[in-house]
């Protein structure tokens, strides 16, 4: 017969195993990105050596060198280290951004590289904004995404002196004779404007010689050096 009669229970049988088929499809699909982005987290979290990716790949506009990377560094007292020390959280922005770029590679990366401060990362002994790179092979670094909030407008300013030996040296100077020179005059019991002069600038040399011990016999302490020795070092005293 051309119409025949409707079996509600066959159709409700058939309704399921529409429904199931989506279901699985939809699992599927994400037991396959929940793989993806376990295998980009372990990467991460393993990164080592591997084969660059190729500069023509890459958006010239995420490109940095090595050198323009360490003067950053340097200049607000960052470490750029592998993320395999990072013991901060990667927010799932990152592993998309990554699951996005090696899809349009065609290729794995295994090679990760990460800027943030010292505290951000799990560093060995001798004895907090990440910036996520993947180096290309002409030595460059291609930023593949950054989270966190901004650095604060100061921190060049209180990162300065740390960041060589000149910027330390030229720091203690100065230091030392504002200190010396904010001493008001009434209190110095000079005779004359030479005589005030010349003592300010005895107090000044004094003062810097202070300021250098007390600062070295910090340093000592606390293991710090200067940023332009540690800005790729794994190590939190060096």
């Amino acid at each position: 017969m051309i119409f025949n009669r409707l079996n509600i229970k066959s159709e409700l049988v058939k309704e399921r195993s529409r429904q199931q088929r989506l279901m699985n499809d939809v699992t599927g699909i994400l037991n396959e990105s929940l793989e993806r982005d376990k295998d980009v987290l372990n990467r991460l979290r393993n990164s080592g050596s591997s084969s660059a990716i190729s500069v023509s790949e890459a958006d010239e506009n995420r490109i940095y060198t090595l050198d323009q990377i360490r003067k950053i560094c340097i200049r607000y007292r960052l470490r750029f280290l592998s993320t395999s020390l990072f013991k901060a959280t990667f927010p799932y922005e990152a592993i998309s951004r990554i699951n996005e770029l090696e899809k349009k590679l065609n290729r794995k990366i295994d090679d990760f590289r990460i800027i943030a401060p010292s505290k951000a990362f799990d560093l060995e002994n001798i004895n907090q904004d990440p910036l996520l790179f993947a180096q290309l092979e002409d030595g460059r670094f291609f930023l593949i995404h950054h989270w966190g909030k901004d650095l604060k407008w100061y921190r060049r300013i209180l990162t300065w002196p740390l960041q060589n030996f000149t910027t330390y040296f030229v720091s203690l100077w100065f230091f030392a004779a504002a200190l010396a020179f904010s001493i008001p005059a009434s209190v110095m019991h000079v005779l004359s404007k030479d005589s005030e002069m010349f003592l300010r600038l005895w107090l000044t040399v004094h003062c810097f010689i202070a300021f250098m011990g007390i600062t070295f016999w910090l340093a000592m302490s606390y293991e710090k050096t200067f940023s332009s020795l540690n800005w790729e070092s794994k190590y939190y005293n060096w």
